[in-house]
Formats: C-alpha cells, sequence, structure tokens
C-alpha cells in the first residue's frame, strides 16, 4: 500500500512545486554538471545522486529526496521539476525520451551557468543606479518634509499651506497607476505562452534576445526528436506529455489540429513570429533525418552564441539608460522642490 501512494505523493508534491525552482541557478548548473560528469565517468544514476549527496553540500536535503525516489524506482527528470527552471526543465524532459541524459544534462548546465552570470552581471549593473536613486529620493523626502514647509513658514509666515487639489490628483494619479500595472500583469500571467513569447519579442531592448532563446530552444529540441527517428505525430505525442503551460506542448497542440484539419502547418508556423525563418527552410528542403538533426543542431549552436553575444550587448545598455532615468528624475524632483519656493519668494517681494 506504501508502495502504492508513493508515486501519487511523488506527483502531488512535483505539482504544487513545479515552476519554483528552489535551487538557485548556480547550484542548479553545479548539479547538472557534477551529475553529466559522474555519469559519463561509468557511474550509473544512483550511484551518482549518491555520491553528490555525499561531496556537495549546497543541496543536501534535495538530494536526500531525489536519492530516496530513484531506490523506490522513480525516474529522474520528472523529479527534477521543483528544482529546476521551468525551460530547462522541459528541455531535460524532451531530450531525454529519446536521447542520453548526460549530454542533455551537460547543455543544461552550460545554459545555467549563463544565466547564472548574466543575472549576476545584471545585478552589479542595478546596484550603483538603484542606490543612486534611493539615496536620492531619500534626501528629497526629508527636503520636502522636513526642510521645505519650514522654509515656507519662515518666508511667508501668515500664509497657509492648505492641501490643494494638485496633492489629491497626485494621489489619485498615483493609485489609478498602482491598479492599472497590477491589472496587467494579471493579464500578463494568464495568457498562454504561445502568445507571450510573440509578446516577448515586442519588448524593447530584449526582444531580440527573446528572439534569439527562442530559436537555440526550438531547434535544440527539434534537433533531438529528428536525430532519435520519430515521425511528425510521434514528436507530437512526445510533446503533449510536457506541462500545459509548457511551450513546446502548446505548439504541438496547434500543430495537431493544423493536421487535424486537414491543413498545411507552415503557413501557420511561418506567421508565429518566435519561430526562426530557417528552421521552415531546413523542414522543407527533403534533406533525410540524419542531416535534417545535423543542421538543427548546428543552428541551434549558432543560436546559442548569437545568444551569449546579444545578452552581452543588452546588459552593457542597462546602466548608461538607468543612470539617464535616475537624472531625469532628479532633474523633476528638484523643479518640484524649488519652484514652490521660487514662487513664495516671488510673491514676498511683490508684496
Amino acid at each position: 500500500m506504501k508502495t502504492q501512494q508513493q508515486p501519487r505523493l511523488l506527483a502531488r508534491l512535483r505539482r504544487q512545486n513545479f515552476g519554483r525552482a528552489r535551487w538557485p541557478l548556480t547550484t542548479q548548473a553545479r548539479f547538472c554538471q557534477l551529475l553529466a560528469d559522474q555519469l559519463a565517468s561509468g557511474f550509473s544514476l544512483k550511484q551518482a545522486v549518491t555520491f553528490l549527496r555525499t561531496v556537495g553540500g549546497e543541496f543536501p536535503a534535495g538530494l536526500a529526496t531525489l536519492e530516496q525516489a530513484l531506490l523506490g524506482g522513480a525516474d529522474l527528470v520528472p523529479l527534477l521539476a521543483p528544482y529546476l527552471q521551468p525551460n530547462i526543465y522541459f528541455q531535460l524532459q524532451v531530450t531525454t525520451t529519446y536521447g542520453e541524459l548526460a549530454p542533455a544534462l551537460r547543455e543544461a548546465a552550460e545554459l545555467l551557468r549563463l544565466m547564472a552570470t548574466q543575472r549576476q552581471r545584471l545585478r552589479q549593473l542595478l546596484a550603483y543606479p538603484l542606490g543612486l536613486f534611493v539615496s536620492m529620493a531619500g534626501l528629497f523626502l526629508t527636503l520636502q518634509v522636513g526642510i521645505l514647509p519650514q522654509l515656507q513658514h519662515e518666508v511667508a509666515p501668515t500664509q497657509t499651506l492648505p492641501i490643494g487639489w494638485q496633492q489629491y490628483s497626485w494621489l489619485g494619479g498615483g493609485l489609478i497607476l498602482v491598479l492599472v500595472l497590477v491589472s496587467a500583469a494579471r493579464w500578463w500571467m494568464r495568457q498562454p505562452s504561445l502568445r507571450l513569447a510573440s509578446l516577448y519579442l515586442r519588448v524593447p531592448f530584449i526582444g531580440r534576445i527573446c528572439q534569439t532563446y527562442y530559436a537555440y530552444y526550438l531547434t535544440a529540441n527539434l534537433g533531438q526528436l529528428v536525430q532519435s527517428g520519430l515521425s511528425v505525430k510521434q514528436m507530437i505525442a512526445v510533446l503533449q506529455h510536457l506541462p500545459e503551460r509548457a511551450l513546446l506542448h502548446q505548439l504541438a497542440y496547434r500543430l495537431e489540429r493544423q493536421l487535424a484539419g486537414g491543413q498545411s502547418p507552415v503557413g501557420w508556423l511561418r506567421e508565429q513570429a518566435f519561430i526562426p525563418a530557417q528552421v521552415l527552410v531546413f523542414l522543407q528542403k527533403g534533406s533525410t533525418s540524419a542531416q535534417l538533426a545535423r543542421e538543427l543542431r548546428a543552428f541551434s549552436t549558432l543560436q546559442y552564441r548569437e545568444l551569449v553575444r546579444r545578452t552581452e550587448r543588452g546588459l552593457a545598455l542597462v546602466q548608461p539608460i538607468l543612470l539617464g532615468v535616475v537624472a531625469l528624475l532628479i532633474v523633476g524632483a528638484y523643479l518640484s522642490l524649488l519652484l514652490p519656493m521660487y514662487q513664495n519668494l516671488q510673491g514676498v517681494y511683490n508684496d
């Protein structure tokens, strides 16, 4: 009875914790790389996880859970859903269905290292502008609340400073802006992954990075499926085993509907901005499965290098843009503080 309930319990835990990525990116990359190295050295999967739990001090609790589940006969990749990034988990699940685990883990580790490095660089670039903004905000708040009212009272002690319609309009505008942002965020989260993929491409500065990432992600997984010798229907069936919110699952569902309706999916694929035109050229050339797989894998490698280049270029623009925004905010804050004081002084001199 206990052995029958264990898979159900694990499945329920995966559903509840899926997408939370309880391990940091650096820990995920280290786990995937070390596990791939141990498998390449001849360790079995259970031996490799046991070895990592013994020598790795960053994820003992998670590895203990994985080790117990593996000893109970569970598969590794579904167990990793609570610990890995969703896109990495999807890629592992696809590539390990008909491919080897060690190369898939090595590719995942490489992408995770890139994500961890770029996230760390982004935090470093954001530190100075955000610190400057917080410092200036504290300074202007002190001036607005503590110093400016006292100066106004000394300059024009007989005048009262009632709260006018400007203050109420600023407060109302701020509340409306918050409501709009919350509503927009909720609408964004409810959109399907196919819709979000097209929307991401329209976002300034990161649209081209997302386009390159989707090109790498799709061609890497498609190349693995083609290399496995699957037919189109078999590929669609494999992708539909992914969670419903996965981009590949929704893509497979739309392709199945196109095929079931007797329509060629090429026209629909050509309309999707996140699908590279080169992929359609590869698919329509009539190459053998082995040649098509090599072309897709080579193209995915090129897209990965382009992804690295574009993320580096995008990160180089982050700090100048933020510093420009902070400068505009500082100028606006100065004007909002000095103009009322100037008006009060002008009124005193006119009197």
